[in-house]
């Protein structure tokens, strides 16, 4: 399954009755300025599992920032490098529709990491190409991720479908939360889940090779409080439980668990 599929097709079946968003006509061109651009940085700490079916759980920096430009252009930690090829919004502006590219780093799992990985060998870091779509109305938003490792193709693909509801407390704070459901191809199964004959020999786990489908389910949350003009103050958490092949793992059943929890907390500053 190619990751860029899904974005083609959301596009298709979008409403007709959309239009293209264009820019106004000007007069003469205008001088870029720094309100072209909306930059966030900032960092905090995560408590999250030492890999992805750990039941150990490892404290590691949690970067926080964002670039974007226009609404076209955006980098940040989550996502990577992406551009906003389509922007569609509707008639009465409460709806909008973006899809492109994305490009991102997958990072290496070393065995070394954790004492439960040791006789498995590394799993590579490598580059990530892929797509992503979205759609926007009101408070609510549904967001499709694919991505599929270009640098490594025995890293495989994995693909994320999340649906997020938006809200302001009384107290002023921004809370955004969520279902989440995500499938990984056969290669990724076998690569972060499976154990061959070797491995097995020198791991003691049983050999396993796991298929392609529906790796997780999660419920996310994120809050974000202004502590000033540019200062926020930013708190995430979330439950995932690995289903299928994945919690069938012997990695996952004999030294880790299907329960993957994460907690983070950090401090924002917008720029501009």
């Amino acid at each position: 399954m190619r990751v860029w599929t899904f974005a083609v097709l959301l596009t298709i079946f979008s409403a007709p009755a959309w239009a293209q968003s264009a820019p106004q006509p000007q007069s003469a061109p205008q001088p870029q300025t720094p309100r072209d651009f909306r930059v966030v940085t900032g960092g905090g700490a995560i408590f999250a599992p030492s890999y992805e079916g750990s039941d150990r759980m490892k404290l590691r920096p949690l970067p926080l920032f964002e670039i974007d430009w226009r609404d076209t252009v955006y980098l940040d930690a989550r996502r990577g490098l992406g551009v906003n090829a389509i922007t569609l919004t509707d008639t009465n502006g409460r709806g909008a529709f973006r899809a492109g590219p994305i490009l991102n780093w997958r990072m290496a799992r070393d065995q070394d990491d954790d004492s439960d990985l040791r006789g498995l060998g590394d799993v590579k870091g490598g580059v990530d190409l892929g797509g992503s779509a979205s759609y926007e109305y009101g408070r609510l938003s549904l967001n499709l991720l694919g991505r599929k490792n270009v640098s490594h193709t025995e890293l495989g693909a994995n693909i994320e479908l999340a649906a997020r509801y938006k809200m302001r407390l009384p107290t002023g704070t921004m809370v955004n939360f969520g279902p989440s459901v995500s499938w990984a191809s056969a290669e990724y199964m076998r690569a972060y889940f499976g154990v061959t004959t070797d491995q097995s020999r020198r791991s003691g786990l049983s050999a396993y090779t796991p298929s392609s489908g529906i790796k997780d389910f999660g419920l996310s949350a994120m809050a974000m409080h202004r502590l000033g003009a540019a200062w926020s103050l930013v708190g995430m958490g979330g439950y995932t439980r690995l289903v299928g092949d994945a919690a069938d793992a012997p990695l996952v059943k004999e030294r880790g668990s299907a329960n993957q929890m994460r907690v983070g907390i950090g401090i924002s500053y917008r720029l501009y």
